[in-house]
This record gives structure tokens, C-alpha cells and sequence, in this order.
């Protein structure tokens, strides 16, 4: 009888567990045990390798340092000597484990999910004569050697949309192929009085599932919320943002607190990281996701270019799942998921008037927004 294809699922990002990580936590319960043997390792402990365990997904830990392990682009940005000293250091060490584990554990095939993960498995996994599979969750925007080992490492790439697939080059794409991700976990939701007290005076409940970055355009949103308010919404809206602030958002977190008080919105709450996001859809009159491709931002009097990384937002899914429309941006793979007019709006990117619009369609309209979630 032949034996379960053994997939070693490389997991690099381990201090939050966020769309990706969640997506490919949903895709190993998921596996089939006749056919595919997950062995998943962790390139450190933290809320990652604990979610595997709690859901009774063996998860081995294979350290990596700190700063190999860092998820901020640090590495990207650090110099040829120092790049040379975290090789030495930090990934030569990890290389021999994974290689040894490779070979212990028969493994078949390897599965990164980012490039960084391509990166980082690329000699242990030539060494061990394993082929790699890379997952594409999004744009792909990086450029010079970044592209090159998320293009090059892989033999074969998975993307989670057509518009993420279309980002690599032309060769790249054809040994790639489009797999959309799914909902497959129970949600489990509990209480939020707060939620439900406003539920109760009649205020409609808008909420934005992002991590505080720039690319996730949440000052778009704000600028769209001023727009309403000028409009009367002002008392009768409520806006909750959930997501984490990240290092690297902390400058951009404290510039949209000061954009909020210049813009006079007070209706806005950013309620920070939650394991269990799914408690906030059930209050949700429409969720909302105004992430961008690529701008050049003003902040401070500091021009910031950036480039979004968006694939197949698992927010728009988790909202449909709840029945509850969605309004988002043209990129990527979101025209791919919310059928316009159907299921939600999509509108252009960076554009606060055309969010504004298609948000005050669903609050204004309350059994055709229904209607919509319905549909998703």
C-alpha cells in the first residue's frame, strides 16, 4: 500500500496568527490522512505554533535568530555584510536542522507561505533534493532578489487569486496555477456588549478587519467617514476597526489618530487585535476594506510610497459567511470574490468619495443590504 505524500508546511510568520496563517492553519486540519501527511514546523514559539497545538496539529519548532525570524523587511533593507552575518550566523544553523529533519522524516515535498519561507527553506531543501511549493497570498510587489527566490525557489507556485497571479513574470506564471481559498472552520463567536448597546439604539455598525498599515487604507476610510458625517451620519453610524498595530505601523497608527481629530471624526474606534474576530461579524451591518496596490502617501510632510500586498482578503469571505455585504477596492482578487451590485461594491482604490457612496448604499438601505450578505 503506498504510503500518505509527507508535506513538510514551513510556517515563517509566527507572532500573530492573521489571515494567511489562519488560512494555512484551515488547509492542514483539512488534508485528507489517506493522501497527504502534514508535518508542520514553526520557525519559532508564539501565538502560531500554539494555535497548531490547541488545534491538535503537532507544530515542531526549528528556531531561527531574531533577526532572520524578523517579518518588518529589515533583512531586506540591511547591507551585504550584514545580510553575510545573518547567513552565517543564524541561517547555515537552520539549514542543517531543516536538512536533517528533511531526511529523518522522509519528507516528499515542501510548502512555504510567503517568499520569506522560500528564502529560508531554499538551501536545506535543494540540499535534501525535496521539491518546494510556494504559496502566493498576495501581490507580489517585491523586487531584485526577494522576487527572484519567490519566483525561483519554488518548482511550483500556488496563487490565491488571478490578480496575485498576474503580479509574477510571465515565466513565473506558468508554473503557477489559481487555487481561491475558502472558509472552512465553525466560527465561534462570543458577546460584545458594547456592540449590542449601540445594536440597540439603532446605530448601523461598520467594521473594517485590517492590520494598521498603510497599504490597508485605513486612512481612506477616514477620509470616507468625514463624508458622511457632513452627511448626517455622524450619530448614527459607528465605525470599528480590528486589527493589529504592527512595529513598523506604530508611526502610521499615531498619524491617523491626529488625521481622526483634523477630520472631526469621532465615530471611529480602533479596537486592536482579537483572537476571536468572528464575534464582531454577527453586530456588522456591512464590513468595508479600502486597502490600496500602490500610493505615495503624505504623512507628516513625509512622502511614503506604498505597496500593498492584498490576494484574496480573508475578510470579505469570513463576511459572507455571516451573510453580511462587503464594500472593497479593485485589486488583486477582490473583483474575483465580491460580485458588484450582488454581493457588495468594489470601487476604485483611493478614492474616499466612491467608498463613502457605496457605504451610504448599504446604511441608507437595510433589507437590499441584507439582500446582498444574503448573496455572499
Amino acid at each position: 500500500m503506498t504510503r500518505p505524500v509527507r508535506v513538510l508546511y514551513l510556517v515563517a510568520d509566527v507572532s500573530r496568527m492573521a489571515g494567511a496563517n489562519r488560512s494555512l492553519l484551515e488547509l492542514v486540519r483539512s488534508l485528507p490522512p489517506e493522501r497527504v501527511q502534514p508535518v508542520v514546523v514553526a520557525t519559532g514559539e508564539g501565538p502560531v505554533a500554539q494555535a497548531y497545538r490547541d488545534a491538535g496539529v503537532a507544530c515542531t519548532v526549528l528556531r531561527t535568530g531574531d533577526r532572520l525570524n524578523s517579518t518588518d523587511g529589515a533583512l531586506l533593507r540591511a547591507s551585504a555584510l550584514a545580510r553575510a552575518r545573518i547567513a552565517l550566523g543564524e541561517l547555515l544553523p537552520f539549514t542543517r536542522q531543516l536538512r536533517r529533519l528533511l531526511r529523518e522524516r522522509e519528507i516528499d515535498l515542501v510548502h512555504v507561505n510567503d517568499a520569506r519561507g522560500a528564502g529560508i527553506v531554499a538551501a536545506a531543501a535543494r540540499l535534501a533534493g525535496v521539491p518546494v511549493v510556494g504559496h502566493l497570498r498576495g501581490e507580489l510587489r517585491h523586487e531584485g532578489m526577494a522576487r527572484w527566490v519567490a519566483e525561483n525557489v519554488p518548482a511550483r507556485i500556488v496563487a490565491v487569486s488571478e490578480g496575485a497571479r498576474l503580479t509574477l513574470s510571465p515565466r513565473a506564471r506558468t508554473r503557477a496555477v489559481t487555487v481561491y481559498n475558502g472558509i472552512a472552520e465553525t466560527p465561534r463567536t462570543l458577546p460584545i456588549p458594547f456592540l449590542q448597546s449601540l445594536r440597540d439604539r439603532g446605530v448601523r455598525i461598520v467594521c473594517c478587519f485590517a492590520t494598521l498599515v498603510p497599504f490597508k487604507g485605513h486612512h481612506h476610510l477616514l477620509e470616507a467617514v468625514a463624508l458622511l458625517n457632513r452627511r448626517g451620519w455622524r450619530d448614527r453610524m459607528a465605525v470599528v476597526c480590528i486589527g493589529d498595530i504592527t512595529p513598523r505601523g506604530g508611526s502610521y497608527f499615531d498619524w491617523i489618530g491626529r488625521s481622526a481629530r483634523r477630520l472631526e471624526v469621532d465615530n471611529v474606534t480602533f479596537a486592536g487585535w482579537h483572537d476571536v474576530p468572528f464575534s464582531f461579524y454577527p453586530y456588522a451591518d456591512l464590513c468595508v476594506l479600502p486597502s490600496v496596490s500602490a500610493e505615495v502617501l503624505e504623512m507628516d510632510g513625509e512622502r511614503i510610497e506604498v505597496r500593498g500586498s492584498e490576494g484574496f482578503p480573508r475578510t470579505h469571505l469570513e463576511a459572507m459567511r455571516f451573510g453580511v455585504p462587503v464594500v472593497g477596492t479593485r485589486i488583486a482578487g477582490v473583483p474575483e470574490q465580491v460580485e458588484h451590485g450582488v454581493t457588495g461594491f468594489v470601487v476604485e482604490p483611493g478614492d474616499p468619495a466612491a467608498l463613502a457612496d457605496a457605504m451610504e448604499q448599504l446604511l441608507a438601505s437595510p433589507e437590499p443590504a441584507r439582500s446582498m450578505g444574503r448573496a455572499g
